[in-house]
């Protein structure tokens, strides 16, 4: 099962590949590769195409749909997400706690950039990112456990790394609602993020929008209102 899990999300994240690269990629010897290859292509969730390489199969769209559809977060905010997206023209993501990473729920894709590093099945720790650095601001307990992990993983040189750093940045959080993340995960991307709250006012994760820094910066305050707002709008349904 493991190795089957492995060889889906290497193809997830890189797209076709061949024997011999899936071998690299999850470290198993060709011959198994092949034989897991022919075993998930029995199920649809691999297809080999003409030239050798794999990729995921149709198969794989029914699942990732069943497994939407069984989140409660996702089916309270889809029609909320699409409205940022339209008035922003912003990927629009939504987040949560999952393991001690900030697994993406769902998203609806910007108009003006594609290649963020976050993607829906994709995860990032929490300390960077917008939705990541807003879930740890109103998460103590999260919070207390990353602390004692310093220093942390560095995407970049603006990436928080320290116990200070952190504390400050949650302190900020908590005061003015929203999250800023400014370069801290990808070069010329920035990303707001608000925490998501249920009708009993748990947490149950973090909305953001996110694109290019200077399409995105100018505009902080709008869309800190409009995230506001639309949080608000999903607690109910939660």
């Amino acid at each position: 099962m493991a190795n089957s899990a492995d060889l889906l999300n290497a193809l997830a994240d890189q797209g076709p590949l061949g024997v011999a690269d899936i071998a690299d990629a999850i470290s198993m010897p060709r011959p198994s590769v092949y034989r897991l290859l022919d075993a998930l292509a029995h199920v649809g969730l691999v297809t080999v195409r003409e030239d050798g390489r794999a990729q995921l199969g149709t198969g794989i769209l029914h699942l990732a749909s069943a497994a939407l559809n069984g989140i409660p977060e996702v089916g309270a905010a889809r029609t909320v997400m699409q409205r940022l997206n339209d008035l922003t023209g912003q990927t629009v993501y939504l987040c949560a706690l999952r393991d001690r990473r900030i697994v993406c729920l769902d998203w609806v894709e910007g108009t003006k950039v594609t290649l963020m590093l976050l993607k829906p099945g994709g995860s990032l720790p929490p300390h960077a990112g917008a939705t990541s650095r807003v879930i740890l601001a109103y998460d103590d307990s999260l919070r207390s456990q990353v602390l004692d992990t310093v220093p942390l993983q560095e995407f970049t040189p603006l990436t928080l790394t320290s116990a200070e750093q952190l504390e400050a940045d949650a302190a900020l959080i908590r005061e003015r609602g929203y999250s800023l993340s400014d370069e801290d995960v990808t070069i010329g991307v920035a990303a707001l993020g608000v925490p998501l709250f249920d009708s009993k006012g748990l947490l149950r994760g973090a909305l953001s929008v996110a694109g290019l820094r200077d399409d995105v910066l100018p505009h902080q305050a709008e869309y800190a209102d409009v995230l506001r707002k639309a949080a608000d709008e999903v607690a109910p349904k939660l």
